[in-house]
């Protein structure tokens, strides 16, 4: 692994941020079906449906197109022997520094949809908090986890 530079998500992440957005759009249907049915059978005010409907027809560009692209190219890590670096965000950036003395704990996790797509988020815990790498390769999240093990045993042996 080169820990010159900052490291790129697989492109699969992409596909797998969209069909959470699916998911996420499919959850706004229902709300918006309940929200009829009490506007039918109620008598809600029908401000309140046409709100909602707008704000979910709205999202959708930003659900299935905007939010995964930009997540993906925003997103980068670092992982050196000293420290692990994560820039991210959106609107507000984030830039995370993690000393590698610092992590307690290293877990791959895979839920179903990235399973889907063959891809795992890299979790380090420290005794401030956990900080994830989400949609990573199997090859690539097991090559940072055995690094991460070996550089966090030399910051061992160095104390």
């Amino acid at each position: 692994m080169r820990t010159g530079e900052l490291q790129k998500l697989d492109k699969k992440i992409v596909a797998a941020r969209k069909l959470e957005g699916v998911i996420t759009l499919s959850v706004y249907t229902c709300v918006i079906l309940a929200l009829l049915y009490c506007t039918l059978t109620f008598g809600w005010p029908t401000w309140i449906l046409a709100g909602a409907s707008c704000l979910a027809v709205a999202s959708v560009p930003f659900e299935l197109y905007l939010l995964p692209r930009w997540k993906y190219r925003l997103w980068r890590y670092r992982i050196s022997e000293l420290s692990i670096q994560i820039h991210k965000g959106i609107f507000f950036k984030r830039k995370v520094l993690i000393p590698m003395g610092k992590v307690q704990h290293v877990e791959a996790k895979q839920g179903p949809i990235l399973k889907k797509y063959n891809l795992y988020t890299i979790t380090l815990s420290t005794a401030a908090g956990s900080h994830e790498i989400r949609g990573l390769a199997e090859g690539t999240a097991e090559s940072i986890r055995q690094d991460i093990e070996a550089y966090a045993r030399l910051s061992d042996e160095q104390v």
